[in-house]
Parts: structure tokens; sequence; C-alpha cells
């Protein structure tokens, strides 16, 4: 499918392989790794404008000062990354049908976002978006850090295998 625009705004140059993440911190609109040598990596969501009244959020690199207190969580087994996956999603609006519960004048339409692939083909307004990483360790575990697929600015920090599969039903790995 052709896409009308493509956002990413994080930069996949960052390699995490190799990396052991000591401490996680998440908050609503932003996670952060505690890497090995106590460096610290920040993400973020960032909106940008793709049409009238079509707004998507990308996953960014994010930096905050120096004297941010975290409060970290301490994994009780490190995570030492093997490889890493970027995550992407399309989204799409489509008219709504029945705008009697909207306020101002229309015309309306409902906002959809899903894994590459799902949108209709008769909807030429379709934007490919960077949402997320998705990180493998070397025994195995993983852990996701995306941008919600259905709530503005919000960050979601997957661990448990749950909540990675709840994640990943809206979108599409590529290996980095």
């Amino acid at each position: 499918m052709p896409y009308s625009k493509i956002v990413t705004c994080y930069d996949s140059s960052t390699n995490l392989e190799g990396r052991t993440i000591g401490a996680l911190y998440a908050e609503y609109s932003f996670a952060a790794l505690r890497l090995d040598k106590d460096e610290v990596i920040n993400f973020a969501v960032e909106e940008v404008t793709v049409g009238k009244w079509f707004e998507v959020f990308p996953i960014c690199l994010y930096e905050l000062g120096q004297d941010y207190a975290f409060s970290w969580t301490q994994l009780e087994v490190p995570f030492t990354v093997k490889s890493s996956e970027l995550l992407w999603r399309e989204e799409w609006l489509e008219p709504s049908m029945n705008s009697s519960e909207f306020m101002g004048s229309g015309p309306h339409s409902t906002q959809f976002a899903a894994v590459l692939g799902a949108a209709p083909q008769s909807n030429i307004n379709v934007v490919k978006v960077l949402a997320g990483i998705r990180l493998t360790g070397q025994d195995g575990r993983c852990l996701v850090i995306a941008s919600s697929d259905n709530t503005p600015f919000k960050i979601d920090l997957a661990t448990e295998v749950s909540e990675i599969a709840q994640v990943m039903l809206s979108h599409t790995a590529e290996k980095i």
C-alpha cells in the first residue's frame, strides 16, 4: 500500500544490542531505561499533524534535565539486549456515520490504528507511523516501549507477556 506519509522521529541508529538494562521508569508520556554504566535513555511521544484533524504520535528519543528525579524500578534479573525491532502501525481516518454525539460542525471522522496492511484499500490517506521498539533479551524475555494506539501522548512500557501481546495487536515488527 502506498502511504500518504511515513512518520518517524526515532533515531534507529541508537544501538542497544549488547547493552544491559538494570532499571525501568515510566510515566504517562515517557519511559526511561537505565543502562550499564548508569547511562539513561529516554523515550517520549511526539505529536505530528499529518492532516486536518489528523495527528499521529510516533515514539522518539527524549532529553531530560540532568537533575530529573527518577523513581527507578529495579529489574530482578538484568536485561541484556540481544536484538531490537522497530514497531510500525498504520493510522487512518474514516467518516463517522453518527456524528450526533460530537461537538462542533462536521464532517466528523474516527481515527484508527492497526498493524501494517489493515487499512481499507479505498482509503487514500493512510499514514505509516514508527510507534515503538521491541527489545529481546539474551534469555528470551522481551521489553516493548510504544506510543499508545488509542490515547494521545501516552507511552506504553510492557514487560509481561500478556502486556506485550496486547501492544503487538496493533503493531508490525521490523528488524533493525
